[in-house]
């Protein structure tokens, strides 16, 4: 018995040493920045309609693939968008051959990418960074439009202030 009370003795006190001496940062999955889509389409540099034409991946010598997935852009929201659009894809983003999507899209920096990084690279995420399925995306695609409608109302009133 005494054996046994020892061993729940010892592996209380390993719990409340874990507890007390915890990790200050947590790496649990979280968005940080805001999803909505007024914000989304302000903090990315590229955003566009377009269906999914192919899907590849490369070995970079990490836990996941790097993955790229290449659109044909129905309709550029921001940015410059060319009729076919290659961006690389995080982990766990899924896009399916032949569906639409809405896509926000960023600049890859040595700082903002942990795969691979090749200069000039769009890259998108399906999990914080707004991109969806285009059937899901009309709440994203009615505040679109309305901040482009304030935007263009702002530039006329700065013109006019001239």
């Amino acid at each position: 018995m005494g054996l046994i009370k020892k061993f729940v003795a010892l592996f209380i006190l390993i719990l409340y040493i874990i507890l007390i001496i915890s990790p200050n940062k947590s790496f649990a999955l979280s968005c940080s920045e805001s999803n909505e889509p007024r914000e989304l389409f302000k903090r990315h540099d590229s955003v566009f309609i377009g269906k999914v034409k192919e899907s590849t991946y490369e070995e970079v010598g990490t836990l996941n693939p790097k993955s790229r997935v290449t659109f044909e852009v129905n309709s550029g929201l921001k940015g410059d968008n060319s009729e076919n659009v290659t961006i690389v894809t995080t982990a766990g983003s899924e896009f399916l051959n032949g569906k639409e999507y809405l896509v926000y899209a960023y600049k890859t920096t040595k700082k903002n990418y942990l795969y691979k990084y090749e200069q000039g690279e769009l890259a998108t995420d399906t999990w914080c960074g707004g991109t969806k399925e285009f059937s899901l995306a009309s709440y994203d695609l009615e505040e679109i439009a309305e901040l482009k409608k304030r935007m263009k109302f702002s530039i006329l009133l700065r013109l006019f202030r001239l």
